[in-house]
């Protein structure tokens, strides 16, 4: 038994090793092939400091992409121009953006009814990072797939490389793109992202019908990792790419991204230095199998009205079929556990009540899983509260903490064993096969994409039921192949969860992970209270250690923001920073006792959560200027056109309108009436525009209902303005700044209200 434990162990190391990416390749690469070193190369470029949309250095980065790809040989254009992404919602994100437009035309494009393949990555970064691995290696990776796929003789297809911009902000670069050229000479769509410094390219979001699509990418010729729960739970999720964009006008595609190192996503630390090679070989060799495989199909062919149930094992292969199989194998699968279950019952080998009694033990064990989940990680928070000032929480030793909640998790698993110890072998296997069976059948009609994740265990564990209600007994060896079937499939998907969810969500992991161990239970019966007992322990002291490490220093920094507002209308001025409570730093800024306030005047995408507040010394910063353009005037309804200019070369400019005043609005050639516009105003106070660019003016053209219309208008910094950072002073060692996205970052805000 112990040696049957200690295989299906080790089988499960296995495959948590072979979820990797493969080694970097450098040195003397053929040029046919994709080389990380020679991408390299390119992100030592793009990636010197931080180039988000509207700066200089987005200017410098765009311009090196579209000199670079004209080398290679590309066919290279630029376009530039304002847009707004209406379908967003409020606040609604505006910008005038800078697309790169690479192509390669193709040997036979009448192959597909001349369609393209568009191969898709972002150029621009957040404000607070350098953009190595968040877009720089994808970027970087599509410059050598430019140059690889020249040195291969090109493709039947036309290949085209789009470099968007503005994707941090909203995919305002993706949305130019479909707006002014659409997508019906598209066929197919590949994106590329990254929300870590390392890890495997994992193939994370498909669009739908896409058996197709699934078969190419099984086809690429390197380690295709990826799996349809996750195609299942991101399609749920409000999280977007630029990939989005494109989903949602139509197109086909796929969407991939690794995803470890998460603390240096968005960050100062997202530089060349801490992005993993093997993470950029791997980006580019999936590229460029990609391309291999679908440059030469009929992209015509890759509209399918299913789709498809896929996993891949060992991350080298991909396991693929159309969601009707998966729904033929879960019928087929309840059908054969009520024959065995009748089988054993006749035979006197299984009581019912003794089959649904270890069912709802093992249901039980997979809630406790979740609540031991939930309860561990209050418990940090109330032990180390700092954390929470960390995005997401995740704290930075969290190997400690995983290892404990998963041995935790294995503990419940395992007195769900003792509890049923001293029932039939027969009767433990049916009771979690029908657990198993439930799943597999409730997942196949509703999320068919999650079906397999306990399909192919129960089906070798309903082969073995039948084994052992024939023989009477089964032995380790036979118990142990649904066990084994299981922790190929769970092990490496249960890390992936905890890395995509983080730990503050660690409980859906291990609740995942109880799922998969109750396939274990009938090995497990038989050992002693110490094997309960040993794993909390272990668990324990293992959350102890992370607990006690989680302090802040240099090399694992405290996340911190601090805002400066000066209010004109409100003749304020003020410090502000949003954390549960405050540190070193922002505690000599806002004084022992600041208050607490919202902030959404100022940030609307913020919401109503809490920030802290305390008056600051008045600093004059110029507010934006509002000027009338046109005004047809009248008592009655009106069409004002007017302009927002920062005068303080500003990143971003804020503009809010009374939702109830307005009938439409016009920005860029887009309309939108008042039922867009009405769009979560209860949440942002209004109708909120935020406008970034390398123009420093906003212009906007709305029908208004009578009477003076107020412009509330402000504009926001990247970073504290020298007079305003000298009364901070310098930021501590042991803190960081907050990175882009979770919560403001170091700005200079100035406001005021302007009726026109």
């Amino acid at each position: 038994m112990l040696g049957v434990l200690a295989a299906i162990a080790l089988l499960g190391a296995l495959a948590v090793v072979a979820f990797a990416p493969p080694a970097a390749r450098s040195g003397d690469v053929p040029a046919r092939e994709f080389s990380a070193q020679r991408a390299a190369a390119h992100l030592e470029q793009i990636a010197q400091r931080p180039h988000p949309t509207g700066t200089p250095d987005n200017a410098r980065v765009r311009s090196y992409i579209a000199d670079t790809a004209r080398s290679l040989g590309a066919q290279v254009e630029i376009d530039s121009g304002d847009v707004v992404r209406a379908g967003w919602g409020n606040p609604f994100p505006a910008a005038n953006v800078h697309n790169v437009l690479a192509r390669l035309p193709g040997t036979d494009p009448q192959r597909s009814g001349g369609k393209t393949l568009l191969l898709v990555a972002h150029h621009d970064s957040v404000p607070t990072g350098p953009g190595a691995a968040d877009n720089g290696a994808a970027v970087a990776g599509l410059l050598e797939t430019i140059r690889a796929l020249q040195a291969r003789g090109g493709t039947p297809n036309d290949v085209a490389f789009l470099f968007t911009d503005a994707e941090e902000i909203g995919g305002l670069g993706a949305e130019r793109f479909v707006l002014s050229r659409g997508i019906d000479g598209l066929g197919a769509v590949l994106n590329w992202e990254a929300r870590g410094s390392s890890g495997p390219v994992l193939m994370f979001e498909t669009s739908a019908g896409n058996t197709e699509l699934i078969d190419a990418y099984a086809g690429t010729g390197t380690r295709p990792a990826g799996n349809s729960l996750a195609y299942e739970i991101y399609q749920r999720m409000p999280n977007g790419t630029d990939f989005t964009v494109f989903k949602d006008a139509g197109a086909h595609g796929l969407n991939a991204a690794f995803l470890d190192g998460f603390h240096d996503y968005h960050s100062p630390h997202d530089d060349l230095a801490n992005l993993d090679r093997d993470s950029l070989q791997h980006h580019g060799e999936t590229m460029l199998g990609l391309v291999d495989r679908l440059g030469s199909t009929d992209l015509r062919t890759l509209a399918a009205s299913d789709n498809a149930v896929y996993f891949d094992l060992f991350a080298r292969v991909l396991v693929h079929y159309p969601s009707w199989v998966a729904l033929a194998l879960a019928v087929a699968t309840v059908l054969a556990l009520g024959a065995l279950v009748v089988l054993g019952v006749r035979r006197r080998a299984l009581r019912v009540t003794g089959v649904l009694a270890v069912a709802a033990i093992s249901t039980g064990a997979v809630a406790i899983t979740l609540a031991v989940g939930v309860g561990l990680w209050r418990l940090v928070l109330v032990v180390r509260p700092g954390l929470s000032a960390l995005p997401l929480e995740e704290p930075y030793e969290r190997g400690w903490f995983v290892a404990g909640f998963l041995l935790a998790a294995a503990a419940v698993v395992l007195a769900a064993a003792r509890v049923v110890r001293h029932r039939e072998q027969a009767e433990v296997l049916a009771g979690v096969l029908l657990v198993g069976t439930a799943v597999v059948a409730a997942t196949a009609f509703t999320v068919p994409g999650a079906s397999y994740l306990l399909q192919w265990p129960v089906l070798t564990g309903l082969v073995v039921l039948g084994l052992c209600l024939r023989r009477g007994h089964a032995g380790a060896v036979l118990l142990g192949l649904p066990a084994a079937v299981t922790v190929v499939l769970f092990a490496p998907l249960v890390g992936a969860v905890l890395v995509a969810l983080g730990l503050q969500l660690a409980a859906v992991a291990l609740a995942l992970a109880a799922l998969g161990g109750l396939l274990l239970l009938p090995l497990l019966t038989p050992l002693p209270r110490a094997a309960v007992v040993l794993p909390v322990v272990v668990a324990l002291a293992l959350v102890g250690t992370g607990l006690a490490r989680s302090g802040f220093e240099r090399t694992e920094p405290r996340t911190n923001a601090l805002l400066y507002v000066r209010d004109l209308t409100e003749n304020s001025s003020t410090w502000m920073t949003r954390a549960d409570e405050t540190d070193a730093w922002t505690s000599a800024v806002l004084g022992a006792s600041p208050r607490q306030t919202q902030a959404t005047t100022y940030f609307p995408q913020e919401g109503p959560d809490s920030f802290l507040a305390a008056d600051a010394p008045r600093i004059d910063l110029l507010p934006p200027e509002v000027k009338v353009l046109a005004d047809d005037g009248g008592a009655g309804p009106r069409t004002v056109r007017f302009s927002v200019t920062s005068r303080r070369d500003a990143w971003r400019i804020v503009v809010r309108l009374p939702q109830d005043r307005l009938r439409e609005c016009t920005f860029a050639g887009t309309r939108m009436d008042a039922a867009t516009l009405a769009k979560d105003a209860d949440y942002t106070g209004g109708v909120v525009f935020q406008y970034t660019g390398d123009s420093d003016t906003f212009e906007l053209s709305c029908a208004v209902t009578p009477g003076p219309l107020p412009v509330d208008a402000s504009d926001q910094t990247i970073g504290l303005p020298e007079q305003v950072a000298a009364l901070a002073g310098p930021r501590p060692e042991d803190t960081a700044l907050m990175p882009f996205g979770f919560t403001p970052a170091d700005t200079a805000v100035s406001r005021h209200v302007v009726e026109i």
